[in-house]
């Protein structure tokens, strides 16, 4: 990842998203060097054991059979426990809408064998996309050559997503 934010900015164009909803965010962090910048570019991590989904009072999020972690916005009722329960600060209010919003991998995509709006976007081709169980995909392999790792907060929860 090079910080030039066109994961974030297709997602949010492809979403249509409302002014000031962002489901992907990139950040520069400073190296030793001053000059010297890394980015990181973060989503919803999909995490094991969600801690928005086990947080939310009317049940808005549920975990496919993938692990992909969804949520309903009929039900969600913009309460923001989701948002304060994440370790990730990942869902966002969505304020014109009323509800929280999040990455969903565009599961809808997954299921139609295309890959989502951040990963095709990306011109670094930074971000990977399978399954993670099966250990001759290519995330899989990716992941063991590079000895990616998981970002986990002292208070985080186990996500899926990896970073080098």
């Amino acid at each position: 990842c090079y910080g030039c934010k066109t994961c974030s900015i297709a997602c949010k164009s492809e979403k249509q998203l409302d002014k000031g909803v962002l489901l992907r965010h990139v950040t520069a962090i400073r190296q030793d060097d001053p000059r010297a910048f890394a980015y990181l570019s973060m989503a919803c991590n999909h995490c094991e054991e969600p801690a928005c989904m086990a947080n939310c009072p009317v049940g808005a999020y549920s975990k496919l059979e993938d692990g992909t972690v969804i949520q309903d916005h009929s039900v969600c009722i913009g309460c923001k426990t989701c948002v304060n329960s994440c370790p990730y600060e990942v869902p966002q209010i969505d304020e014109e809408a009323g509800v929280s919003s999040k990455c969903t991998l565009c599961f809808d995509r997954l299921d139609n064998d295309h890959r989502p709006w951040c990963v095709q976007a990306c011109p670094a081709e930074a971000r990977i996309v399978g399954d993670l169980n099966d250990p001759e995909s290519e995330v899989s392999k990716y992941i063991a050559e590079k000895g990616a790792q998981p970002y986990m907060p002292e208070n985080g929860t186990t996500p899926s997503v990896y970073y080098v």
